[in-house]
């Protein structure tokens, strides 16, 4: 078995550039816009076929060792590429299972090999195509991740604009949710942009305020009562039937905080 599994080895890394061009042609015409990093792809698949064919003969450890060390430095590389995507890059595993699989199925057959170890070589190769996916996923999911916490963060900042109207007077306009993260960039990009603009009226448009709970209702109730520590006079408009009954149902109000159903009641108010 163990001459057999070395024959296959040496057999699969000679095959190697030959079964990496294949796999790029199905890759390109199933994804045509994988043909601009062809440059970088194919020779990635060359040594893939060959970190394939090592598996057979390395032991369970070396085998995830080098498939870890291969998966992770590799999905960290790609993952980099926008147009790469983790759903293109695992339509290749089954390319690789069936292609390596029928070199070995014909070497099996010419060699005379019996199902028991027919059988444990293929399992060789599932595994080893198993590990490769998952450690090759994880730095692409990571990637993501971040990618997706930076835009977050991207978003949350910029959903805090001050829209100065006066010398004296500016808008704060709402727009979709108010979780916790966005709430402590709310009270201190407000603030500090409220102060530094030297503003005597803030107008805090609701009107595209997706919900309104009380926790929104808490934070707009301590932004409120910072502004007023600073001297600046916070305003409500937008306040549409639906958050009006909100607040009601919550036993909620505004109090001693002008609030209006329209903008433009709003500024008629302060001039």
């Amino acid at each position: 078995m163990k001459e057999l599994l070395s024959r296959l080895n040496e057999k699969l890394i000679e095959l190697a550039p030959q079964l990496a061009h294949v796999i790029t042609e199905v890759q390109n015409e199933r994804y045509p816009e994988m043909k601009s990093f062809e440059s970088e792809l194919y020779p990635a698949r060359i040594e893939l076929v060959k970190i394939y064919a090592n598996s057979l003969i390395q032991n369970d450890e070396q085998r995830v060792n080098t498939m870890r060390e291969w998966g992770e430095e590799a999905g960290a590389n790609f993952a980099k590429i926008p147009t790469i995507t983790l759903d293109m890059m695992l339509r290749e595993v089954p390319n690789y299972r069936n292609i390596l699989g029928t070199v070995i199925k014909h070497d099996a057959i010419e060699y005379g090999v019996g199902p028991d170890d027919m059988y444990e070589i293929i399992s060789i190769l599932d595994s080893a195509l198993n590990d490769i996916t998952y450690f090759f996923s994880v730095p692409f999911v990571r990637h993501e991740r971040e990618m997706l916490k930076l835009s977050k963060s991207i978003v949350t900042e910029l959903s805090v604009p001050i829209v100065s109207i006066t010398d004296e007077t500016g808008i704060l306009p709402l727009v979709g949710t108010i979780d916790h993260d966005r709430a402590m960039i709310l009270q201190e990009r407000t603030l500090s942009n409220a102060s530094e603009r030297q503003l005597k009226n803030l107008i805090i448009d609701l009107s595209g305020l997706q919900t309104t709970d009380t926790y929104v209702a808490q934070q707009l109730f301590n932004l409120f009562d910072a502004l007023s520590l600073l001297g600046i006079q916070p305003i409500v408009s937008g306040i549409s039937p639906a958050i009006a009954q909100t607040l009601v149902h919550l036993g909620l109000t505004f109090g001693r905080i002008n609030s209006f159903a329209t903008l433009k009641q709003a500024l008629a108010y302060i001039e």
